[in-house]
């Protein structure tokens, strides 16, 4: 395995102890740049999507429940309900979503939690963050030293 990909492998992986356990990343999500509900049930029974898409939605629906409102968001976070609107201004029509595990900021499913859960947060310029997370800082710098390799394995490449 070239160093690039063990160092890209490593910068996947955000340290757990950086988790302030504000339980926010499971109150206010999205799905896939912003869908509405609608779009993902839709995603989530097209049997002609890629499986990897379809499967994804309807793993995304059995965990997470869509608000009423951006309102009924706002009360758990204004902040990043600011930031999911701020990334999605372009499209009028997106959801948002909280997970129906969390309990007391814990997930009560914690041992048996799905892989989409288990990945989060992935460093990636499309990852939104709580002004206040933890994991912020480490998963922008992380980003952009990923963003790095790849453009000098570009370069390489040309």
């Amino acid at each position: 395995m070239s160093d690039n990909v063990k160092r890209v492998k490593e910068l996947l992986k955000l340290p757990q102890h950086l988790c302030n356990m504000c339980g926010k990343c499971c109150k206010i999500a999205s799905f896939k740049g912003g869908l509405s509900y609608e779009e993902i049930k839709q995603l989530a029974e097209n049997k002609a999507a890629p499986p990897n898409q379809s499967e994804g939605a309807r793993d995304f629906l059995s965990i997470f429940v869509p608000y009423e409102s951006f309102d009924e968001a706002r009360k758990v976070s204004s902040d990043f309900v600011d930031v999911f609107c701020e990334k999605f201004s372009k499209k009028s029509n997106f959801s948002l979503f909280y997970c129906k595990y969390l309990t007391d900021n814990k997930c009560s499913i914690h041992e048996d939690r799905p892989l989409l859960c288990r990945m989060y947060p992935i460093p990636h310029e499309k990852t939104l963050y709580d002004p206040e997370c933890g994991f912020k800082e480490q998963g922008q710098r992380n980003w952009e030293e990923i963003e790095k390799i790849i453009k000098s394995l570009e370069e390489k490449m040309k």
